[in-house]
C-alpha cells in the first residue's frame, strides 16, 4: 500500500468517504507516520540501544520519507504521483504463479462448462477469512444477490469460520444449484476461466483479478481494502461495494458483468498488467538505488566500520545533492 507522503492518494488507512484533497491526502501520512512511530518507538529503542549499541533516536533523525522505497504495485493501477521523489519506485506486481501442473476438481470444471453452455456469465466470490458478526447473513445476502443477478457463481466462502463449532466445509445455508462451493483454487488458474471476480480488496488479490483483465466488485473490511477498493472504481474497471446488501451487491455484479465500456477497460487494464515485469523492476532498482546510496555515505575519518555509540546515522541537506547526504 502507499506509505510515502503525497497530495495524490489519502493514505491506505485513512481513505474518507469523500475525496477531500491533496492537504488532507497529505496529512494522514503525516499523522500515521506519527502514530506508528509513537507505537514502535521504544521497542526500536530499546534494540537500539542492547543490540547495536547505539544511542536512541527519533522520526526526525531518521527522516523515512528520504529512504528508497520499493512498491509491489502496477503504476497503472497506483499511478507513481508527480511529488514522488526520484528514490520512490512503483515497479509492478511481484506475482509468483503457481505449478502449472495444477489439475481443477471435475466438479469444478463442468460447473463452467455447464455456466458456457447455458449462456450464463460466471463470477467469483471469496473474501478471505475475514470475522462477520453473522455469517449465515452474509451467505444468504450473496446467494440472493447471485440468484438475482442471474449471474453462476464459484463461492469459496471463508468468513467467520474459525468461530463456528459446525463443520467448517459446510456451508451455512442450502446452496442452489446456480453456486458451487470451492475451498481453494490459484487464482492465477480460476480468474481466467471467469467473467468477473468479487473480493475483499486485498493488494495481492486484487493484482490478481486486475491482471486477469476481468471487472472487479470490492467490497473492503477493514485496512487498505478501502484504497485498493477505491482505485478500482476510480480507474473505472470494477465497483467498491461499501455496504454488503442484496440491492447493492446484486447491481454491481449485473454492471460487471454486462457494462462493455468496464469489460474493455478492464481487459485493457490486465495486458498492461501483463506486459509488465515487477520482480525484473526492483531488482534493477535495488541495484541502482545501493550503488547511488553508497555515493551518499560520508565517513568518519578512522576505522571506518567503528560505530560511535554516542552518534547515529541521519541525513543532512547538502546543495550538492537533491537526496542529501547520509552522515553520523
Amino acid at each position: 500500500m502507499p506509505w510515502t507522503r503525497t497530495r495524490a492518494y489519502p493514505h491506505a488507512f485513512a481513505v474518507p468517504e469523500h475525496k477531500m484533497g491533496g492537504a488532507y491526502n497529505y496529512f494522514t501520512y503525516v499523522l500515521f507516520d506519527n502514530v506508528f512511530w509513537k507505537a514502535t518507538a521504544g521497542q526500536i529503542n530499546r534494540w537500539r540501544k542492547k543490540t547495536l549499541g547505539l544511542t536512541r533516536t527519533n522520526l526526525d533523525k531518521l527522516q523515512p520519507n528520504k529512504v528508497p522505497f520499493l512498491y509491489n504495485f502496477s503504476p497503472s493501477v497506483v499511478i507513481p504521483p508527480l511529488d514522488y521523489s526520484d528514490w520512490i519506485r512503483v515497479t509492478g506486481y511481484w506475482f509468483l504463479d503457481s505449478p502449472s501442473d495444477y489439475v481443477p476438481p471435475k466438479e469444478l470444471t463442468d460447473f463452467i462448462t455447464k455456466a458456457r453452455k447455458d449462456g450464463k456469465k460466471l463470477v467469483y466470490v471469496g473474501f478471505g477469512s475475514i470475522t462477520v458478526a453473522d455469517p449465515d447473513a452474509m451467505t444468504r445476502t450473496v446467494v440472493e444477490s447471485i440468484l438475482k443477478a442471474d449471474v453462476r457463481c464459484i463461492l469459496s466462502k471463508g468468513w467467520s469460520d474459525r468461530l463456528q463449532k459446525k463443520d467448517a466445509q459446510m456451508p451455512e445455508i442450502s446452496l442452489p444449484s446456480e453456486i458451487h462451493q470451492i475451498q481453494s483454487a490459484p487464482h492465477d488458474w480460476l480468474f481466467k476461466q471467469i467473467d468477473a471476480a468479487v473480493h475483499h480488496g486485498g493488494a495481492g488479490t486484487t493484482g490478481a483479478s486486475l491482471r486477469a483483465g476481468i471487472p472487479t466488485v470490492v467490497k473492503p473490511f477493514f485496512g487498505d481494502q478501502y484504497f485498493f477498493g477505491q482505485r478500482v472504481e476510480d480507474m473505472g474497471v470494477g465497483i467498491c461495494v461499501k455496504k454488503l446488501n442484496v440491492q447493492a451487491f446484486s447491481r454491481a455484479l449485473w454492471e460487471c458483468t454486462n457494462n462493455e465500456v468496464m469489460i474493455t477497460k478492464a481487459d485493457m487494464l490486465g495486458k498492461q498488467i501483463r506486459s509488465e515485469n515487477g520482480v525484473e523492476t526492483a531488482i534493477q532498482a535495488i541495484y541502482r538505488d545501493m550503488e547511488y546510496a553508497r555515493t551518499l555515505i560520508k565517513k568518519q575519518h578512522g576505522d571506518p566500520h567503528e560505530i560511535d555509540s554516542e552518534e547515529s546515522w541521519t541525513f543532512v541537506d547538502d546543495p550538492d545533492s537533491q537526496l542529501g547526504k547520509l552522515t553520523r
